[in-house]
């Protein structure tokens, strides 16, 4: 069975401390492969297991590995298909036409 568990609250609290903490503990008493992942734009899982995380799946220790996710990377990846999506939604919930959809779903920074 798998398990989430999410950390959530105001910055600068200890989230990714007591986080990592978690993770190595569940890993280490559990005998479970565990994944922490990271989507803070700081990245500071890295300086807490004190070695190099990233966006891909790394192994950190026995049973341990960690993720730095990157919202704007996985945006910027997935982009096509998000904007495909987005402009079906407008068309069928919307009511636009082809056109005005694909306008609406293109962002613009």
């Amino acid at each position: 069975m798998a398990r989430i568990i999410l950390y959530t609250g105001k910055g600068g609290v200890g989230k990714t401390s007591i986080t990592a903490s978690t993770a190595a503990l569940m890993a280490e008493m559990g005998g479970k492969r565990t994944l922490v992942i990271s989507t803070d734009p700081a990245h500071s899982l890295s300086d807490v297991l004190a070695m190099d995380i990233g966006p891909e799946i790394k192994e950190v220790d026995t049973n341990l590995y960690a993720q730095e996710i990157s919202v704007n990377d996985a945006i910027n990846h997935h982009w096509q298909e998000l904007k495909g999506y987005l402009t079906g939604l407008f068309q069928s919930q919307g009511g636009l036409d082809p056109v005005s959809a694909e306008e609406i779903a293109t962002l613009r920074v």
